[in-house]
């Protein structure tokens, strides 16, 4: 464990985590422990994140693993952001108790080989385009849902499909832990922030924050009584590709049960959008 000026204590090794949290869940009066898991890069999403963790109360812990069996893609691995004393500065900030960084060694041990697998959820939007990648998150999930023991952990609804991936996990496991949303937080310009915005070009980060305009001109549309599906989304594919947003993965309107899409759509389904600036892959979504 090693010691900071602040109160936040950052530690490596899963053991000597493991010994920390048996300490937490036996102390007199236990307050509750919360995680917020991360890759790093924190932006204001994921601080929002511990905000909303910190006014619940009990003993906030941030994790920041670079989890490498979610990338199908080795450069996109390669080239993910880091920025770990930059990091730690904010996390002091906001008085977090404990940070996490475990080692890859420690959690994916040699002849690792078991994984954990959501069926249906995956197979659409991002799993249609990313194989192998909810695997990946729900396995690292699971790992440190067990390394933590948490009672509470607390995810962003940016990542929508990760955040029903998840939540159904934990019921389909049983698993004795509430899963919180946090609000999707938007830059000025109304571009979703993600540890991936400050690899945009100049060019494409303008084109990037037509995403979010294009998302409320399809809701406008709805709440005007456009309700056929295909209507909704050939609208929203013309305005992307009238802006330069050429390289669309995905436009669906699915409900958020089973990310299922209906020919008309019904309030409280979400728009849910994946498209490419260069090399860099964004992702949004909006309710209904």
């Amino acid at each position: 464990m090693l010691k900071r000026k602040s109160s936040l204590k950052i530690i490596n090794k899963v053991s000597t985590f493991k010994n920390l949290i048996k300490k937490l869940h036996n102390k007199k009066n236990r307050k509750p422990i919360i995680l917020i898991p991360t890759m790093g890069a924190l932006h204001q999403g994921h601080l929002s994140l511990i905000e909303k963790g910190k006014k619940i109360g009990g003993y906030t812990i941030a994790s920041i693993f670079i989890n490498p069996i979610q990338f199908n893609d080795k450069n996109d691995l390669k080239n993910y952001p880091i920025a770990l004393q930059d990091d730690i500065d904010k996390l002091n900030r906001l008085k977090v108790d404990y940070l996490f960084i475990p080692k890859i060694e420690d959690i994916f041990e040699k002849n690792f080989q078991t994984t954990v697998t959501v069926n249906d959820l995956q197979k659409n939007l991002c799993g249609m385009h990313r194989p192998g990648h909810f695997n990946g998150v729900t396995t690292i999930v699971i790992k440190l849902f067990n390394i933590v023991k948490p009672d509470i952990a607390i995810f962003g609804k940016k990542d929508l499909q990760q955040l029903i991936i998840i939540k159904r996990m934990v019921k389909d496991l049983n698993l004795d832990i509430k899963i919180i949303e946090g609000r999707t937080i938007r830059e000025r310009s109304g571009l979703a922030l993600s540890s991936r915005n400050k690899l945009l070009t100049k060019t494409n980060y303008h084109k990037a924050s037509k995403i979010y305009l294009g998302l409320k001109m399809a809701k406008n549309q709805f709440l005007n009584g456009r309700n056929k599906s295909i209507y909704l989304k050939n609208k929203l594919i013309k305005f992307f590709k009238s802006e330069g947003l050429n390289n669309i993965e995905y436009v669906q309107i699915v409900n958020q049960e089973k990310l299922e899409e209906n020919a008309i759509v019904k309030k409280g389904d979400v728009i849910v959008v994946a498209l490419k600036l260069g090399k860099i892959r964004l992702i949004d979504n909006l309710k209904l």
